[in-house]
């Protein structure tokens, strides 16, 4: 609720202009995230879920890499912000949107994956809700100290991340073990990292880069109510994302199994989540002509495009634990390749259809992004489902018969 009251009061504040603009800024940050912890966030996970006692040296190094890789990510975007983000961007803006979302967001992230991996679920979650709830405090500050602007905006963005992040590093120090630094580990947690980064990035790509596209190829008034209707979509989706997070170690599990193991795992988280995302969809295109009343008659329109945009739930319920379940056996690296090339096909389609029909175009390059990757993902896994039936089968074929006991 943190978070829908941040986004209901910024969006309603700053109007379709000043929210288009901080979107834009905010998508591109959020496509340059990944590369940012590197995917350090994910092998602690990886390998704190099979041995608690290493967390504290994976979680030292994935939190150096993140504050060293999202400086470098923040020094390269102010130099080619003109060529990335609409004029109304200012430099101002992206040094604070990049410090609160490549250093402070990655790093609170971070921390809650340290705390997830050693089965503290709850104190993962409190710490997010925390996080949401340091923006929605700082929504409500800028609304109650003066006329709201994205200028003024983005000051109380940097601040509540900070206090996020600092919160994040008070609540790991009470609970777990301090983080230690180990360099001898630090190349091989990047290079393992680096196919985990890869698929965030693809992932956030193709979510979010038709954000930026938007407000490039068209305007940053269809940006807004693009993101406004998107923004539900995500609303919508948050009860599977927790899901997805505290199954998340699960799925290294069971992987340890082969994918056998980790596909059985997920279909039995499926048989609920594709439940929801079919109710879910269905109730978003039903409610999407309310949504004037809650945004305001200057985003009338993304009412039209969150029907537009209804099937995603359905679709993302989907995909979510086909990836986990991958990702889980060991074959992160081919999850990957698949999410690379969704993304390429995005930005792709996006030249054309955002060109041709602006947020509609956007909509329906996100649904056959979206449907592209499910079916990828579920093909993926049928072939390595059945090598691994060949295995077995050729394993049971050189045993033989048993022979009959004599006597």
């Amino acid at each position: 609720m943190a978070q829908v009251g941040y986004f209901l009061i910024i969006a309603r504040a700053l109007g379709p202009t000043g929210y288009g603009t901080f979107m834009a800024c905010t998508a591109l940050a959020a496509v340059l995230a990944p590369f940012s912890p590197l995917g350090t966030g994910q092998v602690l996970v990886k390998y704190t879920a099979r041995d608690e006692h290493l967390m504290p040296t994976y979680l030292g190094n994935a939190l150096i890499i993140t504050s060293g890789m999202g400086l470098m990510l923040i020094a390269a975007i102010s130099l080619f912000r003109h060529l990335l983000l609409p004029a109304t961007v200012s430099i101002v803006m992206v040094i604070a949107v990049g410090t609160a979302d490549l250093i402070c967001a990655q790093v609170t992230y971070v921390f809650a994956q340290a705390l997830l991996a050693t089965g503290r679920a709850r104190q993962s979650s409190s710490l997010m809700f925390v996080s949401a709830c340091t923006r929605l405090a700082a929504a409500v500050l800028l609304i109650a100290t003066g006329a709201p602007s994205v200028k003024r905006w983005v000051g109380f963005y940097l601040a509540a991340s900070i206090i996020a992040s600092v919160h994040g590093a008070i609540v790991i120090c009470r609970t777990c073990s301090a983080p230690r630094f180990d360099a001898g580990m630090l190349r091989a947690t990047i290079q393992e990292g680096f196919h985990f980064s890869t698929s965030l990035a693809a992932q956030t790509v193709y979510n979010d880069i038709d954000k930026i596209m938007l407000a490039r190829l068209s305007s940053v008034q269809g940006a807004a109510i693009y993101a406004v209707a998107y923004r539900f979509i995500e609303v919508s989706m948050l009860p599977i994302r927790s899901l997805q997070s505290a199954a998340y170690p699960e799925f290294f599990r069971y992987g340890l199994g082969g994918v056998r193991r980790s596909f059985g795992f997920a279909k039995r988280i499926l048989h609920r989540s594709v439940l929801y995302g079919l109710f879910v969809s269905i109730f978003l295109f039903l409610s999407a002509q309310f949504l004037p009343l809650v945004m305001g008659s200057a985003y009338a329109d993304s009412a039209i495009a969150l029907r537009w945009l209804c099937p995603l739930p359905l679709i993302q319920s989907l995909h979510a634990f086909l990836s986990d379940a991958l990702t889980g056996a060991n074959f992160q690296a081919q999850r990957s390749w698949c999410q690379i090339g969704v993304a390429v096909f995005n930005v792709l389609i996006n030249l054309w259809l955002i060109r041709a029909w602006a947020w509609r175009g956007a909509s329906l390059s996100s649904i056959a992004s979206e449907t592209l990757l499910a079916m990828l993902l579920y093909l993926l896994i049928r072939f390595y489902l059945q090598r691994e039936q060949g295995r077995l089968d050729a394993d049971d074929s050189c045993v033989g018969p048993v022979a009959p006991e004599v006597g």
